[in-house]
């Protein structure tokens, strides 16, 4: 009987208190990612509120209005260049300038940057190279791209390409370059065939900053479409803006900057999408 009973106290006793106290704790820290995310919500769009409250108060007031326009107007202009057929062209030149220099800057970025990183020699040979090349700005190239690609789509994809490919270059060329050799050797020594070491060793040092990079192309990508598009071409969101600009519309100049970023956004968001998935072994 008395066994019993201190095996029952034992089980309420302090051991039994700390584990549901540790379950409250643990209850807590489950609830409180989700309040987190919820005060994060709230003070974004608050501060969104604030913001387009300011700019609604200067605009008139301290600020002349066809200098930085007004959110209503704004937004009326927004819902009107959405309607219109001219528009919408404007909009898929635009991403599919954006959507091919992002794919060909980042494909060629990845694979220079995996063959130099994983060939030592080539490495020290091209490395200080490629980063000069890297030094000159981008956007003085475009009357040299716009020369060898006309002013179609062409110039805006290599000017676009060429940014993204120094991004995404520099990042696999670093991450090929910190992979533990350790762990190579130690997995070679254990027989792992080459296929095996690339799948548990290499990627998961090269797949981080790999996506970090793709992410980050993006708006990069973004930039140099809209740049090439100021400097020459009859269509596009760049050049849609220009002529906002020109014509001192600039409740139509935020307008199209809304819908810049919103592709930005989506383009971002989609990739992230995909690093979730590819980035599944961090949570194994």
């Amino acid at each position: 009987m008395t066994a019993n009973v201190d095996t029952q106290l034992r089980g309420h006793g302090p051991r039994g208190l700390s584990v549901k106290r540790r379950g409250e704790r643990d209850g807590g820290q489950r609830e409180s990612p989700r309040r987190r995310s919820t005060l994060v919500m709230v003070s974004r769009i608050a501060f969104i509120l604030f913001v387009l409250s300011l700019w609604q108060f200067l605009s008139g007031r301290v600020i002349e209005d066809f200098l930085i326009s007004n959110p209503i107007d704004v937004a009326v202009k927004l819902f009107a260049l959405l309607g219109d057929p001219h528009m919408h062209d404007n909009i898929l030149v635009t991403a599919q300038e954006l959507v091919l220099g992002w794919f060909l800057g980042s494909v060629a970025g990845a694979v220079v940057g995996w063959c130099i990183g994983a060939v030592k020699f080539l490495g020290e040979v091209l490395e200080p190279i490629i980063i000069a090349i890297n030094g000159i700005p981008k956007v003085a190239l475009a009357p040299m791209f716009l020369l060898w690609f006309g002013l179609g789509i062409g110039s805006k994809v290599a000017i676009a390409s060429m940014i993204v490919f120094f991004l995404v270059f520099n990042n696999v060329y670093s991450g090929m370059r910190n992979v533990p050799r350790p762990l190579v050797d130690v997995a070679k020594a254990m027989g792992a065939s080459r296929i095996y070491i690339v799948r548990r060793v290499v990627l998961p040092s090269v797949s981080v900053p790999l996506f970090a990079a793709l992410r980050a192309g993006v708006p990069f990508a973004m930039i140099g479409v809209i740049a090439a598009e100021f400097i020459s071409a009859d269509e596009g969101l760049g050049n849609y803006s220009m002529e906002a600009t020109q014509q001192f519309d600039s409740a139509g100049l935020f307008a199209a900057l809304v819908i810049i970023v919103a592709m930005v956004v989506v383009g971002g968001g989609i990739i992230g999408v995909f690093q979730r998935r590819a980035l599944a072994w961090m949570r194994d």
